[in-house]
């Protein structure tokens, strides 16, 4: 039996009458972009994640544009981020205006490394992006009176204590834990004034109660009503997800506890990886493996930031960021997604566990 990365094709076929019958709804409703259905999503995210607000939008890189901009960020500005991260999140601070500022990032779980952050700010500096909600980068950033804006991938949580000051990005990518059909994202915030500027910089920076009455130069980052129906839906098995995610992950880590080369990345669940993330020397031989027994694997970011074409163009300096070229190098996503039997989980991680015996 072949095992996909993902698994999307195995998740959604059983939702294609749901997704033709939302479709054909939506279609005699004569609602299709930011109507009553998005609204009631926003609500209820924004509820379900002890937000003041939620902006739905048509995309993590969209809404990360959008909450720099609500932030203040513009020409001149400097943001800085982690050196691995996905290239959208660099591209989205360029859009925004500002030079991004790469900085290295923790060896124990790839998320931003608070002192080598705090070590690159500047009198420029508008703004911290990571990736993963991190507590020591929000302390940083607060001592500094700099906001943060966490990409939180697809694995939401509970997080009542982000508080002023933090955005978070939440993606409904198909991959993701509970995904859309096609992408889809929703900012939250606590502060009114950037959860209004978001929603009028979505919608070209038009006016919320006048339409055609135009207060910015703003984007078309919308999300329709057929994604906003289909996740409304979906938002009931969030708790349910989250367990079975949390019980396959621990099959992988007694599977893989006594594996020589591999090791998981901060418990396997990150916010940047669909799956469960593991590390290993070896990792192009490891995937090669896999591929061999039909299991199928995914890279999450083969490539640190600055080690892309295009990244001279926009980094000064450079740099050099050795953990996030290991990460980079040696970084591997196991299958891990919903409705994956738990044997087949066992099956995957007692093969990558044999992969050191295998040589």
């Amino acid at each position: 039996m072949r095992v996909t990365a993902y698994g999307t094709a195995q998740r959604y076929a059983p939702l294609a009458d749901d997704i033709v019958g939302l479709v054909e709804e939506i279609a005699r409703s004569d609602e299709f972009i930011l109507k009553s259905r998005v609204a009631a999503l926003e609500t209820e995210v924004a509820g379900r994640l002890g937000r003041a607000h939620a902006v739905a939008c048509a995309s993590t890189t969209g809404g990360l544009l959008l909450a720099l901009k609500s932030l203040g960020v513009r020409s001149g500005d400097e943001v800085v981020l982690p050196a691995y991260a996905e290239w959208p999140a660099l591209s989205a601070v360029v859009s925004a205006g500002a030079r991004p500022v790469l900085t290295d990032v923790r060896e124990a779980d790839g998320v931003l490394d608070a002192w080598l952050a705090e070590a690159a700010l500047s009198p420029a500096t508008r703004a911290v992006v990571t990736v993963g909600a991190s507590g020591p980068v929000r302390d940083m950033a607060g001592r500094h009176g700099l906001p943060v804006v966490e990409l939180i991938g697809t694995r939401p949580a509970t997080d009542t204590a982000a508080g002023e000051g933090v955005v978070q990005i939440l993606s409904f990518r198909p991959e993701g834990l509970l995904g859309a059909v096609g992408d889809a994202a929703v900012i939250l915030t606590d502060d009114t004034d950037a959860g209004a500027l978001c929603r009028m910089l979505r919608n070209h920076g038009q006016d919320l109660n006048t339409r055609f009455l135009y207060h910015h130069i703003g984007y078309n980052c919308r999300m329709d009503e057929i994604g906003a129906a289909f996740l409304l839906r979906r938002l009931a098995e969030l708790a349910s997800l989250l367990e079975e995610q949390h019980l396959l992950a621990g099959r992988y880590a007694q599977g893989l506890r006594r594996a020589e080369d591999v090791r998981a990345v901060h418990g396997g669940v990150t916010a940047f990886a669909d799956g469960y993330l593991v590390r290993t020397a070896r990792r192009d031989q490891l995937r090669e493996h896999l591929a061999a027994q039909g299991i199928e694997t995914a890279l999450p970011r083969p490539l640190a930031l600055h080690r892309q074409g295009l990244a001279h163009e926009q980094l000064d300096p450079a740099g050099e960021f050795p953990v996030a070229q290991l990460f980079a190098a040696e970084s591997l996503v196991l299958p891990l997604y919903p409705g994956l039997p738990a044997g087949v989980v066992d099956r995957v991680a007692a093969a990558a566990a044999g992969f050191g015996s295998a040589r």
